[in-house]
């Protein structure tokens, strides 16, 4: 898919010089269909800095989405967070100012071994604005297999 035809599950940038920013972007399902694979969403995480800039693939489960939001709790307590396997996303709070700033490191041990860390001034409100995205992108793609268990019988 084309950039700008997807949905941010992450936007945070800067307005400082450098203007660094790292968002993930979804880009669509993985794959329709009846199975349960069809709930796969492919994205692109794209870090920007003065220093570096990059495009990452990714594919995020079901699972990974329930996982991002429970990041957005321990964010939004004021506690780091680690998401994702293959490609982690790292968020760490800097408390040394007045208002918390978010220091993002992106790190790809699947493809490239390498890993990018940015320090974000984003003000005040940055984690509410992470879970508005969320919420949009649960509402773009909900899932659409819905997985009941099986019977008793099924075994035998």
């Amino acid at each position: 898919m084309v950039e700008g035809s997807g949905v941010d599950l992450i936007r945070m940038g800067d307005g400082g010089i450098g203007g660094s920013s790292v968002r993930l972007q979804v880009l669509g399902r993985h794959r329709q269909g009846a199975t349960p694979y069809n709930d796969y969403l492919d994205a692109e995480v794209i870090v920007t800095s003065g220093f570096a800039n990059g495009r990452l693939e990714v594919r995020l489960s079901p699972e990974d989405l329930d996982d991002w939001s429970a990041a957005l709790d321990e964010l939004a307590a004021g506690r780091g967070i680690r998401w994702l396997r293959k490609t982690e996303i790292r968020i760490e709070i800097d408390r040394q100012f007045s208002v918390p700033v978010p220091v993002v490191t992106v790190k790809d041990d699947a493809e490239s071994i390498s890993s990018v860390r940015v320090w974000l001034d984003v003000g005040r409100g940055w984690v509410d604005d992470l879970r508005k995205q969320y919420e949009q992108v649960r509402r773009t793609w909900p899932n659409e297999t819905v997985t009941s268990p099986r019977s008793r019988n099924f075994w035998q």
